[in-house]
């Protein structure tokens, strides 16, 4: 991709207003980072590459006009549909991710990972923020982890994704679920949280195997689930209107049918736990609670035998 670099002579994308920071940071970590209003217009930018245009060009542009389809295999997102996903962010104060193919200045195309997230301003939101991954580029693919400013652990912590998986990093991933509870309580409706981990693979497997988990769960959960890197060997999985029935035997299909797909067949093990309606419980204790489970599914693989494809466990109150 021909992209230009952002100028500083362009105060609408790079002002230092309230609440933009994130951009500066995210651009870090992205290929694109930038802010829309609630109709989809791009409204700010984080420095970096923007489609081979200037940000002065595509301010105010529709992002849905970008959109190029695709192949069916590819399942790229039409502009009905994005537009229909921009209203849903917007109306249920939801993330998304997916895959879009968008068209350059110079009429190529590539396809992108796109993640999207309410923008909030005084309790109502007012736009999205979203962080674009080229997937087709190499030399536009995320920084190395251990190299330059993101080898600072303040950074890697205050980062809104994971750097090597995309997902929501842990912190914001709490923050994610929290934003469901209060709707999940007037619906009387439960949540379940599914912790997958990966604990018992080498070291120098982890990385690998947590970027192929990522791919995978992408494209089996449901768009409404939330997806987060709690830890180096950890992947978070949030479903709303989901049971703690239902969450285990999710478990035990993800047990039995995601280890062949990841390196040395790695083994994979689950906790689960659920949040009822009105039990007034927060994000941190249902992760501790699920943080539980993933442990006892552990030791029940480190009791079992070695070949054995994994272990999940759901947690119970006392």
């Amino acid at each position: 991709m021909t992209g230009s670099q952002i100028s500083t002579a362009l105060p609408s994308a790079l002002g230092p207003s309230p609440g933009m920071s994130w951009l500066a940071v995210a651009a870090m970590l992205t290929d694109l980072a930038f802010e829309t209003d609630p109709l989809g217009r791009f409204t700010a930018f984080g420095p970096g590459k923007v489609l081979g245009q200037s940000a002065a060009t595509l301010l105010g542009v529709e992002m849905a006009t970008l959109l190029a389809g695709g192949n069916p295999e590819e399942e790229a997102l039409s502009a009905a549909q994005f537009r229909s996903i921009i209203t849903t962010i917007c109306m249920e104060c939801v993330a998304w991710h997916g895959r879009v193919r968008l068209t350059q200045a110079d009429g190529a195309t590539s396809m992108y990972r796109l993640s999207l997230a309410p923008r909030l301003l005084g309790g109502t939101v007012t736009g999205t923020y979203g962080i674009l991954f080229d997937l087709e580029t190499p030399e536009l693919t995320l920084p190395d982890r251990h190299a330059g400013h993101t080898d600072d652990p303040a950074l890697q912590h205050n980062t809104m994704l994971d750097a090597e998986t995309g997902l929501w990093s842990g912190r914001t991933f709490g923050e994610e679920i929290a934003r469901r509870f209060d709707r999940l309580d007037v619906e009387e409706q439960p949540g379940t949280l599914l912790y997958l981990g990966f604990s018992r693979a080498a070291p120098h497997l982890r990385a690998p195997i947590a970027i192929r988990l990522a791919e995978e769960l992408r494209d089996i959960v449901r768009p409404t689930d939330l997806l987060g890197r709690i830890d180096e060997t950890t992947i978070g999985l949030w479903c709303d209107n989901m049971d703690h029935l239902t969450g285990g035997e999710r478990a035990a299909k993800f047990c039995g049918t995601l280890p062949p797909m990841l390196p040395e067949r790695a083994q994979i093990t689950v906790g689960v736990a659920s949040r009822w309606a009105g039990s007034g419980e927060d994000p941190a204790s249902v992760q501790e609670h699920a943080a539980v489970a993933l442990r006892l599914a552990d030791m029940a693989c480190e009791r079992a035998s070695t070949d054995q494809a994994g272990a999940w466990r759901v947690w119970q109150s006392d």
